[in-house]
């Protein structure tokens, strides 16, 4: 990066002709820093679709030649998380599953994962490499009498699923009520279900009580933690509140411009504009102050 940026200052050199005004030059090697600053920060920067708070890393597509064996074998679910997010950015539910299944070496596989009745369509479904990038992939849902089956084969033991689903109509001044059912095809060692109270949410509670309060970027949750959940064991979580609006909580109209997280990611953006602003502000001085060499003269 030292040398690239050595090579541009010096070509700016050669290019800029004798008598050159201080400012304009400390302006050009102004740009010349945003330009080598900014392009590498925007190759580097993780454009994937989530916008969702936990996921970081991109979505790429998923290897082509890793040999998929039986899935015969018993496997047991490691850690895993479930968030719901009513009426987050949509008026429905978000939901995200993320996990690592314990038996590493028995992947690639498939697996079945359950939906709830009426999801046929998903945001993500991603296998996570030992590096962290998300590899999409191929999947099927299927619908049965009181949920629905995904089908999708995982080259990697870690996992990561969302979607939205809708379990009541949002109206103004009406009360929200749903039940979600957290249930597996594996015994999991450790499930972690966090539930996020959305913004302007009025007598919010979830039964069982017990969760743990905590605040993440603004946001109220509550975080149960439990341990050994057999495989087809069902937990259940009611969620109810009140709600004056129908808009989802990260609508700009409540939410503002003072949020910390609007602006993250451009932050090479707006070194480049203001290497670009500087030139145009010295070249408008250096207009300014011709006409008045020319009347001296």
């Amino acid at each position: 990066m030292k040398n690239k940026t050595a090579m541009m200052i010096t070509a700016h050199r050669h290019a800029a002709p004798r008598g050159l005004p201080p400012l304009c030059a400390l302006g050009t090697l102004l740009l010349a820093f945003s330009l080598t600053t900014a392009f590498p920060a925007l190759a580097s920067e993780d454009h994937s679709q989530h916008n969702h708070p936990d996921s970081a890393a991109p979505a790429v597509a998923a290897p082509a030649d890793a040999p998929m064996p039986t899935a015969s074998k018993e496997i047991t679910i490691g850690s895993m998380k479930v968030s719901l997010m009513p009426e987050y950015d949509s008026t429905s539910v978000l939901v995200i599953n993320e996990g690592k299944f314990f038996n590493r070496e028995a992947f690639p596989r498939e697996v079945l994962f359950f939906l709830p009745l009426g999801v046929t369509k998903l945001t993500d479904v991603c296998s996570l490499s030992p590096g962290g990038q998300h590899f999409c992939q191929l999947f099927d849902i299927k619908q049965g009498a009181e949920k629905n089956l995904l089908n999708v084969k995982l080259p990697y033991s870690d996992f990561f699923i969302d979607f939205q689903y809708a379990p009541f109509k949002a109206k103004p001044n009406s009360e929200r009520d749903f039940t979600y059912t957290v249930e597996s095809d594996y015994d999991i060692k450790n499930l972690s279900v966090v539930i996020q109270q959305p913004y302007r949410a009025e007598r919010f509670t979830i039964e069982p009580a017990g969760g743990k309060e905590f605040e993440k970027e603004g946001y109220q949750n509550y975080r149960y933690e439990l341990k050994d959940v057999k495989k087809g064991e069902r937990k259940q979580f009611r969620i109810t509140y009140f709600k004056a609006d129908d808009k989802p909580s990260v609508d700009a109209k409540y939410t503002g411009m003072s949020e910390t997280h609007i602006f993250r990611g451009y932050t090479s953006v707006l070194i480049l504009g203001a290497g670009v602003a500087g030139i145009g502000a010295l070249l408008y001085l250096r207009g300014r102050k011709s006409p008045k060499k020319e009347e001296q003269a």
